[in-house]
């Protein structure tokens, strides 16, 4: 069945090819693109922030620390 589909349409496994190789180099490129990006900001302080480094209660995350006797820890 294939093999009558690919007689009958010549040249289409070439053109198939082509459009695999087409969409495998747009991939890497995208694939690229991001590793820049995440290079970028790590490497201008605005990438990772470890949970280790934030001061604790800080406004920006919008969570607060709950007292000792209370069952939640945050609030």
């Amino acid at each position: 069945m294939v093999l009558a589909l690919l007689q009958a349409l010549p040249g289409f496994g070439e053109s198939a090819g082509q459009l695999v190789g087409v969409a495998a180099s747009v991939i890497l490129a995208l694939m690229l693109v991001a590793l820049a990006g995440f290079a970028y900001k790590s490497l201008r302080g605005d990438g990772i922030e470890w949970p280790e480094d934030k001061e604790e209660g800080s406004p920006e995350d919008g969570v607060s620390r709950g007292s000792d006797d209370d069952e939640w820890e945050f609030y």
